[in-house]
């Protein structure tokens, strides 16, 4: 071969090198790929559940790894190819029921993508996590004794833990109820048997969850007081559809009185009930009160707890519902105090109650005070036993000027008098406590 055919070979052969580097510098991109791995906890069980996320924003994803390391064992957790001409995904998983110790466990996720880098082995990118395994439910002791609730009332139950809980609380049928950190391993739980919950259908249980997702659900001995509520029928005349009906034809415009009254009493009725059991979770984890509560001084009963009213127009029936809370009433426009000290939660118009305030009392417990013509707190104000908050009034669904007081736990209505009664205060709350 002439040099001129020498020089031809090799400046093919180094256009060819340079052609495959530049290639490789394509394909041999060499930024790994993006790889999370959570929860980040330091304790974790059988039950957690972990999210693996992969990005590249260069080259396809290859393959997703997942391993456990506990000491010399190793157990395969996930092992997945990643279908062509992906470049982001995410996985879950948990850990395996056989094969892992009630010990520290490592984790350890990997994810490699289709770069030349390496000798055609891909960018790689690692997550490496290091926990406690717990594979143990917590071990629960029911400290506080009986529990004779009344349908519609209240109850307290006191239980202690070998662990830190995540989540405890009484479960009663649909409603939970949660528990909070009380003293020095102790828990507290205010809970309610509601009023339209069939106390011979329903056996409420204490459930726990610990950090590692472990859960365990204990009875306690509870025995359910039945209680018969009160029926009444209440006249809706014109009088009143003209002079209430006013305050909420903006959120039903074009119907007739009648029919915003029944829109009113049913739909919005239960807006305002399901905001007051979210409101429920607005508590602090401490006792703010102290014995029994303030009642409206020099009033008289209207209407209990639990009474079942049926509304009537010219004569018919139109309308059904329960009350949920004690009508009070006194001289108009009463100073209203405050059952307990507490802090204020809501202090506005809502809906059926009117102008309403709601003190949080913590762990739960809440009291309610509705159809005020004035209300002299803000929200995030914290009041004392016996303050002057508000003057009774007739806004909202109110017929006339009167207190509505309520008592809640939880966000769930329970029945008022239990609270302002000492004995009852000191059997079913003091006792358990001390």
């Amino acid at each position: 071969m002439n040099s001129r055919g020498s020089v031809f070979f090799f400046l093919l052969f180094l256009t060819l090198l340079c052609g495959l580097g530049a290639l490789y510098y394509v394909k041999g991109e060499w930024t790994p790929p993006m790889l999370t791995l959570t929860p980040q906890q330091s304790t974790v069980g059988l039950k957690t559940v972990f999210t693996l996320t992969a990005a590249d924003t260069d080259s396809d994803l290859r393959r997703l790894e997942v391993v456990a390391h506990q000491g010399s064992n190793t157990v395969s957790i996930l092992s997945k190819d990643i279908a062509p001409q992906t470049r982001d995904i995410q996985e879950q998983f948990s850990l395996p029921a056989q094969g892992l110790k009630n010990e520290p466990v490592t984790l350890v996720a990997t994810v490699t993508d289709t770069s030349w880098h390496r000798f055609g082995r891909g960018n790689k990118a690692e997550v490496r996590q290091e926990m406690a395994l717990d594979l143990k439910p917590p071990v629960i002791s029911v400290l506080s004794g009986q529990h004779n609730v009344n349908q519609g009332g209240a109850g307290c139950l006191v239980y202690s833990t070998n662990e830190e809980l995540a989540r405890s609380g009484v479960q009663v049928g649909s409603y939970f109820f949660p528990g909070y950190p009380y003293q020095g391993g102790k828990y507290i739980c205010f809970f309610a048997l509601p009023y339209e919950v069939d106390p011979k259908a329903v056996t409420p249980v204490l459930v726990a969850e610990d950090l590692a997702n472990n859960a365990v659900t204990t009875g306690f001995f509870f025995r359910p007081l039945l209680k018969k509520f009160k029926h009444d029928s209440i006249n809706i005349s014109d009088n009143f559809l003209q002079s209430k009906m006013g305050q909420f034809v903006d959120i039903y415009p074009g119907l007739s009185l009648v029919d915003v009254f029944l829109k009113v009493n049913s739909e919005l009725r239960a807006k305002n009930v399901a905001f007051l059991k979210e409101l429920g979770t607005d508590t602090v984890p401490q006792m703010l009160w102290e014995g029994t509560f303030v009642r409206l001084p020099n009033s008289a009963p209207m209407a209990g707890f639990g009474d079942n009213r049926t509304y009537m127009y010219q004569n018919n029936p139109i309308d059904n519902q329960t009350h949920l809370g004690a009508d009070l009433a006194s001289l108009v426009t009463s100073p209203v105090p405050a059952g307990n000290t507490g802090r204020v939660i809501l202090a506005e118009f809502m809906g059926i109650y009117g102008n309403v305030i709601v003190l949080d009392h913590g762990f739960g417990v809440h009291s309610l005070y509705s159809h005020l013509s004035e209300i002299h707190v803000h929200k995030g104000d914290t009041v004392q036993r016996s303050q002057i908050i508000g003057k009774t009034g007739a806004t909202g669904m109110a017929g006339g000027d009167h207190l509505h007081f309520g008592m809640l736990i939880s966000g769930i209505q329970v029945q008022p008098i239990e609270w302002w009664d000492s004995h009852w205060i000191r059997d079913n709350i003091t006792a358990k406590l001390n």
